[in-house]
């Protein structure tokens, strides 16, 4: 899963991308410092792995983990290759969900794109490039199913972007669509198809007022400061929470970010047990006993015999694998299971 971390220059979007991947991305106080996308691996928090360490004591925890892309910052015209525009834009395209990044905070050293701090209208900027940039693959896909084979296919997509176009025209979210639709246009990238959080960027030293930003704060949005937790780093947790909280932002901090974006993308997490390694997998909620074979590997998914299904908290209450299985727990399933969010699996196969 791909996180594409998006906003104008200097909003703190580098910053940030560190402080999740405790990665060493280039930040200074002029725009296009991103010139290259950045990627990191981020790894989920996640209690339940911990405590199966605790309990099964392997050798190796290996969380889960999401991939956030730091992507330079747009401005406007983007959408015509401003900035480089387009060439940041196709790197957001690839992206599953959009974390963009908003300013809300005054630095004599960092300068703002415009003369002043406005999220609200800082939002409005980004996305109308978002929107003028999907309408124009929008409409080079129509003109192109004008001459194509009049497919079951091809209706669909054609239903599903006449609905799209002119919600986008008129400056709306994303119209509501069916699976089928939304699946449909999925292979062309849309930004306003994509999921998005909203990150608010303070003051590390004066309180939020959501009243500078009333349009934004009805959306989903996390309120955090880059400039705080770069000075916190070596604080205790509890004692990073009670600055926040001070300060009206987000106690849990950039972790809550990525526990928001796990959620959000609608993700489940299962575990493998086996050896000596125990481990957290991402997955999409409804993947299959054998699509979660393939992921942990293709030869197990090919030689799948069944699978072993033990739920965390089964293991959690019997207190080992062994006694939860004596007691009845584990159950046996086939390719087509709908692997469940916390369950441990022993996936038996042939060589």
């Amino acid at each position: 899963m791909k996180v594409g971390i998006v906003g104008l220059p200097n909003t703190g979007k580098s910053s940030l991308f560190n402080l999740l991947t405790r990665a060493s991305a280039r930040v200074d106080s002029y725009p296009f410092t991103t010139i290259d996308k950045n990627v990191g691996v981020v790894l989920v928090p996640d209690d339940r792995l911990d405590n199966i360490g605790r309990l099964l004591k392997p050798e190796k925890l290996t969380p889960a983990h999401i991939r956030f892309v730091d992507i330079a910052g747009l401005v406007k015209g983007a959408s015509k290759g401003e900035g480089l525009g387009n060439r940041f834009l196709a790197h957001i395209r690839e992206t599953d969900l959009i974390l963009h990044i908003v300013r809300n905070f005054s630095s004599p050293d960092i300068p703002h794109v415009f003369e002043d701090v406005d999220p609200d209208r800082d939002v409005e900027v980004v996305e109308a490039e978002l929107a003028i940039a999907d309408l124009a693959v929008i409409g080079k896909r129509l003109e192109r199913l004008h001459r194509e084979p009049k497919t079951p296919e091809n209706r669909l997509l054609s239903a599903a972007l006449d609905k799209l176009e002119p919600a986008l025209q008129q400056g709306l979210h994303c119209p509501e669509m069916t699976e089928e639709e939304q699946e449909s246009v999925r292979e062309l990238g849309l930004f306003k198809t994509k999921p998005v959080i909203y990150g608010v960027n303070c003051s590390d030293s004066d309180p939020v007022d959501p009243g500078r930003f009333p349009k934004l704060a009805s959306r989903t949005l996390l309120l955090f400061s880059a400039a705080l937790e770069s000075g916190m780093q070596e604080f205790a947790e509890e004692e990073k929470a009670e600055m926040r909280t001070s300060l009206g932002l987000a106690p849990e901090g950039p972790d809550g970010i990525v526990a928001r974006c796990f959620d959000t993308l609608d993700l489940i997490r299962f575990y493998t047990v086996k050896g000596e390694e125990s481990r957290a997998w991402a997955a999409h909620r409804g993947t299959t006993a054998i699509e979660a074979a393939a992921m942990i590997h293709t030869d197990i998914a090919k030689g799948f015999i069944k699978a072993e299904v033990l739920n965390y908290d089964d293991l959690a209450r019997a207190g080992s694998y062994a006694a939860a299985r004596d007691q009845g727990k584990l159950k046996i399933e086939g390719k087509t299971y709908g692997v469940q969010d916390g369950d441990v699996l022993l996936v038996r196969f042939r060589n």
